[in-house]
C-alpha cells in the first residue's frame, strides 16, 4: 500500500543562493579497474569540486580504493561487513556513517554519479525549510569514455553541452542519491548494496515514518555514467535477477516499494514558481468568432492560474478588436506570413508557465480540463513531462487511453512513446490534449517547421520520449476540435511523412542501442498500416506498392508475413470503424508468390 498523502507540494528553489552548508557525501565503490575505475574517478572528483567542499567517506576494501582515499585527501573505512559473496551490507554501511559522520546531514551517492553545482544550494535550501526530510531525484544518463579535466574552468558546462546532445533522463525508479539528516536510516534491513529494491525501500520507508520525501529532479542535474555489469559473472542479468537481487527482494518484501514519483514534495526553480502555472497558446488566423469561443473556454476554466497566449498569423477580420476586449487578459502577438508551427513556436518563445497548452481557435477547453491535467502533473510529484488525454469532434469520441495505458503506465516508469506506436499515435494523439511541461518543449527546440502541423506533433513526442520525458494519460476527454486537426489527405503524404518521422527517430543520438535493430520492424508496421488505410481509400495499386515493400521489413516467414497482413488489416479496420473480414481479405488476392517475386527495394515509396 502506498503510505503517501494525497497532497503534493511544490517547493521554490532560489539558483543565486552561495551555499554555506557542510556536508557528509559516503559511497561503497567497486574496484578501480578499467573503465569502471575511470568513471568512479570523475564521479569522486566531482564531488571534491563542490563548495564549500564537503566530507567524503569512502567504504569498503575493493582494490584501489584505499589509493583514491589518499589521492584525494578522504576519509576510508575498509571494514564492512558483507554477504557470502563478499558484497558490503547496507546495514553496516549506515551505521559506520553516523558514527564517523562530521556533519548532520548525510548523503549517500553511487560511485558513478557526478555532482554538479545545483547540489550544495539546493541541498541547503531543503534543510533550511525541513527538518526531517528524505532527497532524491532522477539522474542523466550518458556515454562518458574519458578521464574528466576538472581544472578546466567549463568543465561543467561541456558537461550540460553534452546532455543536451546525447542525455537520457532515467526513469522514476532509478535512484542514485539520498539526502537525509541524522539520525535518520542509522537502521536499514541487510541489503546487499548495488542490488536492487533497497533504493525504493528507503523511499517507502520514510513515507511510513512520515518524512517528507522530495523530489529534486527539476533543479538538480546529476549525472550517471553509463557502464556495463562486467565486474559481475552474470553481468547485468545478475545484477538485477541474480541471487543477491532475489534476497532484496525477499527482504522488500511486505514494504513500500518507492520512486521519485512517490514523493510528497517536488522542487521547481523560484523563476517558475512566480509565473503563471500554465500557458495556454492559442494558434489563429481569421477566426474571431471561434476565437471568442476558444478563450471563453479558458477563463470559465476552475483553475485561474493560467496565461493566455493568443499567437495570431496576420489575421485581417476582428480579431486585433476582440483582444483589446480582454484589455490585460489576454498577450498577443501577432505575425505575417506564419504558419500554425511557426504560430505555436513563436508562441512558447513568450510563454512562462511551468506547462504549456498548444490549442487552435477553434477547439474550446471543456470544463475542468485544466485542472484534472495540473493534477496528474502533482501526483507524481514532478516526475511528468506531458500529460495526454482524450479528446471529441463532434459526436465523435477519441479515447487514447485504451491503447497508450499500457504503455504510459507502471511503477518503474511513466513512459513516453516509441516509433512503433506511430500507426496508434497518428490516430489518437491531438496537438490540444497533450499538457507538456515547458521547459521540455523548449529545451529542444519546440515544433518542427519542416514537418505539418500533426506530424510535427508526433515528431515532438518521439523526440522528448527518446530523452526520457515520462508521460501518462488521463482518463478524460479535455477538448472539443470543431476543426480537428490531425490531417490524412492521401497516402501518399501521409507515407512521406511517416518515413520522415521513421528517419528523425532512428538518427538521434538518443536512440537507446537496443532500439536500433527495431527499425525494421518500425517500418513493417507503418507500410502495413498504410497498406490496410489506402485499401479502405481507394488506392489499390498503393495498396499492393506498400504490401509489397512491407516484406523488406517483415520478421516473419512468407507464408507468416501474408497471416500477419491479414490480422493486421482486420483489427486496423476495426480500430477506424471500417468493415472488412476475411472475407474482404481472400477477395485481394494477396499471395505469398506475389510478395516474394516482388521484393522492392528499400527505398521508401512516397
Amino acid at each position: 500500500m502506498n503510505p503517501k498523502v494525497n497532497k503534493v507540494r511544490s517547493l521554490s528553489i532560489f539558483d543565486y543562493i552561495k551555499p554555506t552548508l557542510k556536508i557528509t557525501i559516503f559511497a561503497v565503490p567497486k574496484s578501480f579497474f578499467g573503465s569502471v575505475g575511470m568513471i568512479q574517478r570523475n564521479a569522486i572528483a566531482s564531488w571534491t569540486r563542490l563548495k564549500p567542499k564537503p566530507e567524503i567517506i569512502l567504504l569498503g576494501n575493493d582494490a584501489g580504493v584505499g589509493e583514491i582515499a589518499r589521492e584525494f585527501n578522504l576519509k576510508h573505512i575498509p571494514d564492512v561487513k558483507v554477504n557470502q559473496r563478499g558484497t558490503p551490507l547496507l546495514n553496516d554501511i549506515f551505521a559506520r556513517v553516523h558514527h564517523h559522520a562530521s556533519y548532520p546531514i548525510l548523503t549517500y551517492v553511487n560511485s558513478d554519479i557526478i555532482l554538479t553545482g545545483d547540489f550544495l544550494p539546493t541541498v541547503q535550501q531543503v534543510v533550511a525549510q525541513n527538518p526531517q526530510f528524505l532527497m532524491v531525484g532522477r539522474r542523466w544518463n550518458l556515454d562518458i569514455f574519458e578521464r574528466i579535466n576538472y581544472n578546466h574552468q567549463d568543465w561543467e558546462k561541456k558537461l550540460r553541452d553534452r546532455i543536451q546532445k546525447a542525455g537520457i533522463f532515467s526513469g522514476v525508479g532509478a535512484l542514485d542519491y539520498f539526502v537525509f539528516p541524522k539520525p535518520l536510516f542509522r537502521l536499514l534491513p541487510e541489503f546487499a548494496i548495488g542490488r536492487p529494491g533497497w533504493d525504493n525501500w528507503m523511499v517507502g520507508e520514510a513515507l511510513k515514518r512520515g518524512y517528507p520525501v522530495i523530489n529534486a529532479s527539476q533543479t538538480i542535474t546529476i549525472i550517471h555514467q553509463n557502464h556495463d555489469y562486467g565486474h559481475l559473472p552474470g553481468n547485468r542479468l545478475e545484477a538485477f535477477h541474480g541471487t543477491e537481487a532475489q534476497q532484496n527482494q525477499t527482504l522488500l518484501r511486505g514494504h513500500f516499494a518507492g520512486s521519485s514519483a512517490d514523493a510528497t514534495h517536488y522542487l521547481i526553480p523560484a523563476a517558475v514558481a512566480e509565473n503563471p502555472r500554465v500557458s495556454v497558446i492559442i494558434c489563429t488566423h481569421n477566426q474571431a468568432e471561434s476565437l471568442s469561443r476558444a478563450i471563453a473556454s479558458i477563463l470559465n476554466q476552475n483553475y485561474d492560474d493560467i496565461e493566455i497566449i493568443v499567437s495570431d498569423r496576420n489575421s485581417t477580420d476582428k480579431t486585433p478588436e476582440l483582444i483589446k476586449s480582454y484589455h490585460n487578459s489576454v498577450r498577443y502577438i501577432r505575425q505575417s506570413n506564419a504558419d500554425i508551427i511557426s504560430a505555436r513556436n513563436q508562441g512558447l518563445e513568450i510563454a512562462r508557465g511551468e506547462f504549456v497548452l498548444f490549442i487552435d481557435a477553434d477547439s474550446i477547453l471543456l470544463p475542468n480540463s485544466l485542472s484534472r491535467q495540473v493534477d496528474c502533473f502533482e501526483r507524481r510529484a514532478g516526475s511528468l513531462e506531458m500529460v495526454f488525454s482524450g479528446w471529441k469532434t463532434g459526436d465523435s469520441e477519441v479515447q487514447p487511453w485504451h491503447a497508450l495505458i499500457p504503455i504510459l503506465t507502471g511503477r518503474e516508469g511513466l513512459h513516453g512513446v516509441h516509433i512503433w506506436m506511430l500507426p496508434n499515435l497518428w490516430r489518437l494523439i491531438q496537438t490540444g490534449a497533450i499538457l507538456f511541461r515547458r521547459s521540455w518543449v523548449q529545451r529542444w527546440g519546440g515544433f518542427d517547421s519542416r514537418l505539418s502541423p500533426h506530424a510535427a506533433t508526433l515528431d515532438l513526442l518521439l523526440n522528448l520520449s527518446s530523452r526520457g520525458a515520462a508521460g501518462i494519460c488521463l482518463e478524460n476527454i479535455t477538448l472539443d476540435c470543431t476543426g480537428n486537426n490531425v490531417e490524412w489527405g492521401a497516402i501518399a503524404k501521409l507515407s512521406t511523412e511517416a518515413n520522415q518521422l521513421i528517419d528523425h527517430y532512428f538518427s538521434r543520438p538518443t536512440l537507446r542501442d537496443w532500439m536500433r535493430p527495431l527499425e525494421s520492424l518500425a517500418r513493417y508496421q507503418v507500410s502495413v498500416w498504410l497498406a490496410c488505410l489506402a485499401y479502405h481509400t481507394g488506392e489499390g495499386d498503393r495498396m499492393r506498392q506498400l504490401l509489397e515493400k512491407s516484406r523488406n521489413y517483415s520478421p516473419y516467414s512468407p507464408q507468416e508475413t501474408i497471416n500477419n497482413f491479414r490480422e493486421r488489416f482486420i483489427n486496423i479496420s476495426r480500430e477506424y470503424g471500417y468493415s472488412f473480414d476475411i472475407q474482404s481479405w481472400q477477395n485481394l488476392g494477396i499471395t505469398e508468390d506475389m510478395i516474394t517475386q516482388s521484393k522492392v527495394s528499400h527505398a521508401k515509396i512516397y
